[in-house]
């Protein structure tokens, strides 16, 4: 494990999306947290992401059973677009 990120709690952490969208991270304390990255607004500074906190193992381990269950849709571009902006709004 990499020293730097044991200082700062985490065991693991991976960029989701692109140019650092989100990122998940495994803490020290058994969690999973996948965050979206803060935006910085002039004048208003530093407005936070949205976080998902898986808060022990079972947790990560269902995610992960769900998440290897699904299998690729075919998706339009207009409706991916619209997915990100529903995202982005939310």
């Amino acid at each position: 494990m990499n020293e730097r990120l044991i200082c700062k709690e985490i065991v693991s952490n991976e960029l989701l999306g692109g140019q650092f969208d989100r990122m998940a991270t495994y803490k020290t304390d058994g969690t999973l947290r996948i965050e979206q990255t803060p935006e910085f607004k002039p004048g208003t500074g530093w407005i936070p992401g949205q976080t998902v906190v898986l808060q022990n193992w079972e947790e990560i381990v269902r995610l992960r059973d769900f998440l290897n269950s699904l299998e690729p849709l075919s998706v339009e571009q207009d409706e991916m677009e619209n997915i990100q902006h529903e995202s982005a709004i939310a």
